[in-house]
């Protein structure tokens, strides 16, 4: 959808003439988003992903992170759009852009590191993807256990098509880390759950704020360190993750992060060849996240 221009109101004595224009986003969203500027500010429409997903649940956790004192946007208005069959959410701007500077990186993701930190120490009744059933708070979350969160969408049988993927030596690796996962005693924490630096907003070279929770989730409280991780690299040259640590404080070992890291992409490698996407072995997003992990399981 390109830039639709509209005109509200009427052009009447003393009435304002209102143009605005809608466009939709197609990059650094997980979900359907449209942009709408007026002459004087720029709000965003988010529909939600599937019918039952009720917006309301994310004008909550947006209420609660800023009162938190972390920078999201604002959540001004929620309803049911009964010719979409969706949820719509209208939300305020953050200023700016994603970081795409080299040389803004260090002081921009040590300021994003200690919101986010902020962000990880709240707690969710439950792992894996948030459940948008409306207001309440603490927010619940699919899987009551971490076990059925660290194994979900994995083969089983194990390891299934994996084998297509990986050596016979990889999958014995692979195995175990998933044991040692699954044997951590973890309390479920909020996790943006899509951070790399897509989300992460500048203005001037100052971080401005996060944007995009439509994979927020409850998991391990390094989730989002570990997805940064996995993503480190591909849109800047330089390793920006110690930049990011540097602001978050105190953080899991190396070894603590590789190993989410890895089963992270493991998961996301089971969804893009399991039945709903049914990629093939070689497909290039295959191939690349088989290649990032094998780095990180070295």
């Amino acid at each position: 959808m390109g830039r639709r221009p509209v005109a509200a109101g009427r052009d009447r004595p003393g009435r304002r003439l209102i143009v605005f224009s809608v466009e939709r986003v197609e990059d650094g969203v997980s979900t359907v988003v449209y942009r709408v500027r007026t002459d004087d500010a720029t709000y965003y429409l988010r529909v939600g992903e599937r019918p039952g997903d009720d917006l309301r649940t994310d004008a909550e956790l947006h209420s609660r992170l800023a009162a938190a004192g972390v920078p999201v946007p604002a959540v001004l208005h929620t309803q049911f759009d009964a010719g979409l069959d969706r949820w719509v959410a209208l939300t305020t701007e953050v200023p700016g852009a994603p970081l795409s500077r080299a040389e803004d990186a260090p002081a921009v993701l040590e300021a994003a590191g200690r919101h986010l930190a902020v962000l990880n120490s709240i707690p969710v009744d439950g792992f894996g993807s948030i459940v948008r059933d409306g207001p309440g708070w603490p927010l619940r979350a699919e899987f009551p256990t971490h076990r059925e969160f660290v194994v979900s969408h994995l083969p089983d049988p194990w390891p299934g098509r994996l084998t297509e993927l990986f050596s016979p030596f990889e999958l014995d690796v692979l195995e175990g880390l998933i044991a040692e996962q699954c044997g951590l005693d973890v309390v479920p924490a909020l996790a943006h759950g899509d951070l790399d630096v897509t989300p992460v907003f500048v203005q001037d070279g100052v971080f401005t704020g996060f944007i995009d929770f439509g994979e927020a989730r409850g998991a391990e409280p390094w989730f989002d360190l570990a997805h940064f991780l996995l993503h480190d690299g591909e849109r800047l040259p330089a390793p920006l993750l110690p930049h990011l640590l540097r602001g978050y404080g105190v953080a899991p070992s190396q070894r603590v992060l590789r190993r989410s890291a890895v089963l992270l992409g493991l998961r996301q490698v089971c969804r893009w060849s399991g039945p709903l996407r049914n990629l093939p072995a070689d497909h290039p997003m295959v191939l690349d996240r088989v290649r990032r992990l094998r780095e990180l399981m070295v």
